[in-house]
């Protein structure tokens, strides 16, 4: 699976997990084949680091976010996607270009227009 699929099952697995009351292991049932070990690894690290320092993540977020805009107004595949990225920029070694553009990608295929700018800007301050 290439890296933006896995990034993608990370946003659903976020997203479910910021919209419904199910266990992190019921929302990997739903959202993993158990048949690629090599995506799994990665989509579980990041899935449960990100939501490991959620708390700190959404305040960084907030921080970032421009004055016209609050947290809580975000949509949840919004919040997913800030939060994965926020997470992989502070965390990992992966350079913060490619997380943003990954990110600005994904935003592109499951937001609406505007939310691609807005998450771009936000991870850029980060």
């Amino acid at each position: 699976m290439k890296r933006r699929d896995q990034r993608i099952k990370i946003m659903n697995c976020l997203y479910q997990y910021l919209l419904t009351d199910k266990t992190i292991e019921d929302i990997f049932d739903d959202n993993l084949d158990v048949d690629d070990k090599k995506s799994i690894s990665f989509i579980v690290e990041t899935t449960v680091n990100t939501i490991e320092n959620m708390d700190e993540l959404e305040k960084m977020i907030a921080e970032k976010l421009s004055k016209d805009w609050d947290y809580d107004r975000l949509g949840y595949i919004e919040r997913a996607l800030l939060l994965m990225g926020a997470y992989e920029i502070k965390y990992t070694g992966i350079d913060k270009p490619v997380i943003i553009n990954e990110v600005v990608e994904i935003a592109k295929l499951y937001c609406d227009e505007d939310a691609a700018g807005l998450l771009n800007g936000v991870l850029d301050n980060i």
